[in-house]
């Protein structure tokens, strides 16, 4: 059985590309609300020759997809964007949209330690709504347990911070 990955909120569907290149056996759902970004990323899934990836326009808190029908769910670099109680909807729609022994993977913003970086970053921090400075102290682990959801690996990657959960 293809392993079933739900990317959500995901925009032109650059990380649902990545997926589906690499993963040819995999069934990818690139689901955003926007049918403008999805059109760009329909564009960029026939031009790439991937068939293993189809898009759905859907709010991320309400899906209307089935409970437990997803192997993979990503959330890349949303959370820090919307309010706190869109991301608990968001949070809690993952949840329910994944299989018992499933992973959420996590892409978020982290502030980096180096000099150079920290500079490179302010740039960032600029662009990024009103509430994304607070969002960068939060503790995302304890966060994520308040969900029901257990950590299983943290990774720093340079400015982000990647997070694979799990249910409890």
């Amino acid at each position: 059985m293809s392993t079933r990955v739900l990317d959500i909120c995901a925009g032109t569907g650059a990380n649902s590309l990545i997926i589906a290149k690499n993963k040819p056996d995999a069934r990818v759902i690139a689901l955003d609300l926007s049918s403008n970004m999805l059109k760009i990323a329909n564009k960029k899934y026939r031009k790439a020759r991937v068939e293993n990836i189809e898009t759905l326009i859907a709010d991320a808190c309400n899906t209307s997809l089935p409970d437990n029908s997803f192997d993979v769910v990503l959330i890349a670099l949303v959370l820090h964007e919307i309010e706190k109680d869109m991301q608990k909807a968001i949070l809690t729609e993952a949840k329910r949209v994944l299989s018992d022994n499933g992973q959420i993977i996590v892409v978020e913003w982290e502030q980096p330690k180096g000099r150079f970086q920290r500079v490179m970053f302010s740039l960032i921090k600029m662009l990024e709504p009103r509430g994304f400075k607070n969002f960068l102290h939060t503790d995302l682990s304890a966060y994520f347990h308040t969900f029901g959801l257990s950590v299983l690996e943290k990774h720093s990657c340079d400015y982000t911070q990647v997070f694979v959960l799990s249910k409890k």
